[in-house]
């Protein structure tokens, strides 16, 4: 399931929230914390790095590459969240303001069911 970024009155909002009723929906135990990893792009390799430290350091694993695009720096962060919408919501809005300070985008977050 993914999520797309954008602000509450956006198609990319109405999406993250039927994504996360999907996987709430599909999942074993929904109690159980989730992998969610969220997509950062930003213009530079110095810039990614800054923010994939600044990441690491709220205490998300981080892995830091060119894009696909051969352009932009993917960050890539992971962390485990509940399956709470205003959870979901508020780390998605964290990552877009971060995203926004350092002059790159947040592209949206995905997260598998727990099949356990």
């Amino acid at each position: 399931m993914s999520g797309k970024a954008g602000s509450d009155s956006t198609p990319a909002v109405v999406a993250e929230a039927l994504a996360l009723r999907e996987l709430l929906q599909s999942t074993a135990n929904p109690s159980t914390p989730h992998c969610f990893q969220h997509y950062l792009y930003f213009p530079s390799r110095d810039v990614g790095t800054a923010v994939a430290q600044q990441l690491q350091a709220r205490g998300f694993t981080v892995e830091s590459r060119l894009g696909a695009d051969g352009v932009n720096w993917l960050v890539l962060a992971s962390h485990h969240l509940p399956l709470e919408p205003r959870i979901v919501e508020a780390a998605r809005s964290s990552l877009e303001q971060l995203a926004r300070e350092h002059g790159g985008e947040y592209d949206g977050w995905e997260a598998a069911p727990v099949t356990e």
